[in-house]
């Protein structure tokens, strides 16, 4: 069977020279012209022998060697190079590990120098791998001086840039990936050399890069799309460009800027804002709810004051006016208890006194102090806990704070007749306590917000309960600092379950 060579140089003198003189040593030839029609022969068939030429359109030969050299179904091929820029460039040539070097010269002593190459792979021999045959007869040419200073130049500046630049041939296939392109990529040179453009990135790129491309195909001169995705752990910001939109032969650039870091710094703004506005939508809010409920019971308390001024008013009327001022002063230090106690939690200051808490006295006690309200409204309050639970380390007063304002909400939505059960029992390493009733429930849109500040569950035209909207986030506060947890569950027409823990164990640090 015929061996075979391939022969690769965009000069096409070269490739009958060499074909000819290949020819006679027994060889079949392959010829290419640049180094990416020889990348896509070398993936379809395997020669027995490689010539390659250094400076050729689309991939240079060096890269073609390393190519070769980096293949493992590749890797055994004997690869010569033979070129014209061996006298000038020697010492980066020779370290592209090549098995032989040739320089270009004149044509009788080129034709010795290959057949001693041949003879030389033949046998087997590597001791004169690093040396360039014919380059002590060659003259260094100033022109190609010139040229590989350019090359060079171009190719530190392209090491040096941080955005990511893919060179891609007229057929949209990759020619060249910058080092800052191959960290944004995760990928290895020898990976992306040849693959089509719009699958450099993932499957789910490939349609948006082929838009853009398409219509950049179309109009060469016109400025192309910036486009933003995401690529693994990474926001790219990508643009593309004609290298010579003159030449309908032109490639493409694919130039890309790795933004995950301003991405990031913007969703932190982004989110930042979003919670400003929240907050001033909450402040708005406040300033409304505290103003309308700071007004009524302040004008129940002066409307009761201006009569008792009169000098005529009976006792029981005294009485009944006093009652209705105490009772919206009541009204009035509750809110503000609750606000204060907001301004501590905003501010850091926000702290609780632990003491051994027996949970079920202070359940009974919370409990007994609204028996009055439970009997007006003629509901059912039941206490379900075992005789021998546990005590823990907690705040008493704070706790007592937490069980009324659960249980006062779950009176104030609770129509008469209605029951509420509280139960308390032990788990593994925490107490928990439940609360649930049989009141109207919370719609389900609202159960995620409902331990927000200022929030209340809005009531159906004409009702109204009263509230600051901030029992329950302190609640929150309250039990979190404890080191426990809180949550409700709930049902529209069959009543809602408040349910919170505390530690067993020593108090947290």
């Amino acid at each position: 069977m015929a061996k075979r060579a391939l022969v690769v140089d965009n000069d096409r003198f070269y490739v009958e020279f060499l074909s000819e003189i290949l020819g006679q040593e027994g060889y079949e030839i392959t010829k290419a012209y640049d180094g990416m029609e020889a990348m896509e022969f070398l993936d379809q068939e395997l020669p027995d022998l490689v010539f390659l030429d250094i400076v050729m359109p689309k991939i240079d030969g060096d890269r073609v060697c390393k190519y070769i050299k980096g293949t493992p179904r590749l890797r055994h091929l004997p690869v010569v190079i033979l070129s014209g820029t061996l006298v000038e460039d020697q010492e980066k040539v020779l370290s592209i590990g090549a098995d032989a070097y040739v320089a270009k010269g004149r044509l009788d002593e080129l034709r010795e120098n290959i057949r001693a190459t041949l003879r030389r792979l033949e046998r087997g021999a590597s001791e004169d791998a690093q040396v360039v045959l014919g380059a002590e007869k060659a003259v260094p040419r100033e022109m190609v001086k010139e040229l590989l200073a350019l090359k060079h130049h171009k190719e530190a500046i392209l090491r040096a840039i941080g955005e990511g630049v893919v060179e891609g041939d007229s057929r949209l296939r990759v020619l060249y990936v910058n080092p800052a392109g191959l960290a944004m990529l995760g990928r290895a040179d020898l990976e992306v050399i040849g693959t089509p453009l719009i699958e450099i990135l993932t499957a789910e790129h490939r349609a948006t890069l082929r838009e853009v491309l398409d219509l950049l195909r179309t109009q060469p001169g016109k400025a192309a799309e910036v486009i933003g995705l995401r690529y693994r752990d990474r926001a790219l910001q990508i643009t593309f460009a004609c290298s010579a939109p003159e030449d309908p032969e032109g490639g493409y650039f694919m130039i890309m800027q790795d933004i995950t870091d301003l991405a990031r710094k913007i969703e932190e703004l982004s989110t930042l804002n979003t919670r400003m506005q929240e907050m001033e939508r909450m402040r708005s809010e406040f300033l409304a709810m505290v103003s309308h409920d700071l007004h009524t019971p302040l004008t129940a308390i002066k409307g009761s004051l201006d009569v008792m001024a009169n000098e005529g008013v009976g006792v029981e009327l005294s009485r009944e006016l006093l009652g209705i001022a105490q009772k919206n002063t009541d009204r009035l230090f509750r809110m503000m208890s609750d606000i204060v106690d907001l301004a501590r939690i905003e501010a850091g200051r926000f702290q609780i006194r632990r003491e051994v808490f027996d949970l079920v006295a202070g359940l009974r006690a919370t409990m007994d102090r609204l028996r009055q309200m439970v009997q007006d409204r003629g509901i059912s309050l039941t206490l379900h806990a075992p005789d021998d639970l546990p005590q823990v380390q907690a705040d008493g007063l704070r706790m007592d704070q937490v069980f009324t304002n659960i249980l006062a909400n779950a009176l104030k939505f609770t129509g008469r007749g209605g029951q509420i059960a509280v139960r308390a029992c032990e788990l593994p390493t925490e107490l928990l306590v439940e609360i649930q009733d049989s009141g109207v429930g919370i719609p389900a849109e609202h159960l995620g917000r409902i331990f927000d500040r200022f929030y209340r569950v809005p009531l159906p035209a004409g009702e109204r309960v009263e509230g600051s909207g901030l029992g329950l986030s302190i609640c929150k506060a309250i039990v979190e600092e404890h080191g426990g947890r809180i949550w409700v569950g709930s049902e529209v027409g069959k009543g809602s379950v408040f349910s919170f823990t505390l530690p067993r164990g020593p108090a947290p640090a």
